[in-house]
């Protein structure tokens, strides 16, 4: 357990020191929920600095992925792959869950249906921002009416994607002309809610 300990917070400084986010080949740091449960994490960032070493870079995730797999006891983290390119750092993750993710990088993530984000004890008293300009705000009332959108619930300061029309957001969620969306408050929950 001290082991997996040492490894999960080798590859957390390697993975959080690289931060940026953004599209189906994502120019920053973005972490993409998938219809089928899956989260793919790609992390972008200079890679540059002469002492950077892309295999120790990479044996170190897979080593980290190996102890978590092993003490959750089924293959939930895996590294699809690192690659440098004109000095930037591309490193794509594949995780089964949304719990995985915030097991293995432990960071708040959660997704499912408004009300399973409800069931599972997440404050839905928010007020919530449209993402259509002509459209009103929404509070935990017009939330829980809409018990089978999906929602996205996050402690981290990234690039976001979800698979389809997001409907509302928190005020520390920015829309981005790539699809994407950008969580700029990692010191509370935000909140995306989508079709």
């Amino acid at each position: 357990m001290r082991k997996w300990l040492s490894l999960m917070l080798m590859i957390s400084c390697a993975l959080f020191s690289l931060t940026g986010c953004g599209s189906a080949a994502p120019e920053r740091t973005t972490v993409e929920v998938k219809k089928n449960g899956h989260v793919t994490h790609t992390i972008v960032e200079d890679f540059t600095e002469s002492y950077y070493d892309l295999e120790g870079l990479k044996d170190t995730i897979e080593e980290a992925c190996e102890a978590y797999n092993g003490a959750m006891g089924s293959e939930l983290v895996t590294l699809e792959e690192a690659e440098v390119e004109d000095g930037v750092l591309t490193a794509v993750m594949d995780y089964r869950s949304a719990s995985a993710y915030a097991g293995f990088n432990r960071q708040a993530l959660f997704t499912g249906t408004v009300k399973e984000a409800y069931d599972a004890g997440y404050d839905l008293n928010q007020t919530l921002y449209p993402a259509q300009e002509d459209g009103g705000t929404i509070g935990k009332e017009g939330l829980l009416n809409l018990p089978k959108a999906h929602i996205l619930v996050i402690r981290e300061a990234i690039d976001v994607r979800v698979w389809d029309k997001v409907l509302y957001h928190s005020d520390d969620v920015i829309l981005q002309e790539d699809g994407s969306l950008t969580v700029t408050d990692s010191g509370k929950l935000s909140f995306i809610v989508f079709k």
